[in-house]
């Protein structure tokens, strides 16, 4: 306390002088210990113990428990490292976050975050988000995001997802997802997902999807769908789409369905390595395997065709429509 009172002391501005001249300086703190360690109250830069804080401005280096009250000045913490835990009222802001970080409106890294992080507004960050990481209405990422991660609205992540990735709203991601991911109305992704996806209405990617796909309305790829996929009316847009595909209306590929097809309406693509169970069954090129439906229609088939109406397009005149059965070796 004599310490502390002889620095307040120190700092009085002379009888007369401007008002700003009483203002601390970048840095200004009353430290309770040697050697920046032990307890600080005010902007210390660098400090190993408890620190208290009103705002926090071009901070260096915190290891210990960290406790702002209101947000950083801008731009002006963008360099701080903050080890083990960081407590704002606001929000902890700085370059490195890492241990376990409490931000009542938000947490905020200019790097990355790592540990535990869990913001009431949300949690954003330029760089990676590693660990535990919760935000009220969402989660941001510029970069990667691994681990648990819940956005009470969305979850955002520009490098991709790893890990159990949750939001009501929406899981949209750039990189590569994998693990699993749900997202209440839907789950976008640029360069694929691998794992489990669920998607209230949708779950479509640009790239590559893998492993157990659930959508309420639909799954879109430009690319492939392969592995268990499930939608209530449309697996669609691919090149490729294999393994086991069910939908309420519509399977379509670009290319070739492979394994097993089973669709309320339509199953259609330039070829046909499988089986396929669908009202309509066409196939541009080829089909290879077996087709049940009311109407099925192959360019050429090597395998067969049960329905009403059956059409091999490489079978001599009078054998290309067949009602009940069509073959071709």
């Amino acid at each position: 306390m004599v310490s502390a009172l002889f620095l307040l002391l120190a700092v009085q501005a002379p009888a007369g002088a401007p008002v700003d001249s009483v203002r601390p300086p970048a840095g200004f703190s009353i430290p309770i210990g040697v050697a920046r360690t032990g307890l600080s109250v005010g902007n210390s830069l660098r400090w190993t113990g408890f620190r208290l804080n009103l705002r926090d401005a071009n901070v260096q280096r915190v290891t210990g428990v960290s406790v702002s009250l209101w947000k950083a000045k801008q731009d002006g913490n963008r360099d701080a490292k903050f080890n083990a835990l960081s407590v704002g009222l606001v929000g902890p802001e700085g370059g490195s976050l890492r241990g376990i970080n409490l931000g009542g409106v938000g947490v905020l890294a200019a790097r990355d975050m790592s540990g535990v992080n869990i913001g009431g507004g949300g949690l954003v960050s330029e760089g990676s988000i590693f660990g535990l990481n919760v935000g009220g209405l969402g989660t941001a990422s510029l970069g990667r995001t691994r681990g648990i991660t819940v956005g009470g609205l969305g979850v955002f992540a520009k490098g991709g997802v790893t890990g159990i990735s949750l939001a009501p709203l929406a899981v949209v991601t750039g990189g590569v997802s994998e693990g699993l991911t749900v997202g209440g109305l839907g789950v976008i992704g640029d360069q694929g997902f691998r794992g489990i996806n669920i998607g209230g209405v949708t779950v479509a990617s640009r790239g590559r999807i893998a492993g157990l796909t659930v959508a309420g309305l639909a799954i879109l790829s430009r690319d492939q769908i392969l592995g268990f996929n499930f939608a209530g009316v449309t697996v669609a847009g691919a090149e490729r789409i294999g393994g086991l595909t069910a939908a309420g209306l519509v399977i379509s590929a670009r290319d070739v369905v492979e394994g097993i097809a089973v669709a309320g309406y339509r199953v259609e693509a330039d070829r046909l390595l499988g089986f396929s169970v669908a009202p309509y069954n066409h196939f541009r090129r080829e089909q290879r395997g077996i087709a049940i439906g009311l109407i099925n229609s192959a360019k050429a088939l090597h395998g067969l065709q049960i329905g009403l109406l059956n059409r091999a397009g490489n079978n001599p005149r009078g054998l290309r429509w067949l009602p009940l059965v069509n073959f071709h070796p």
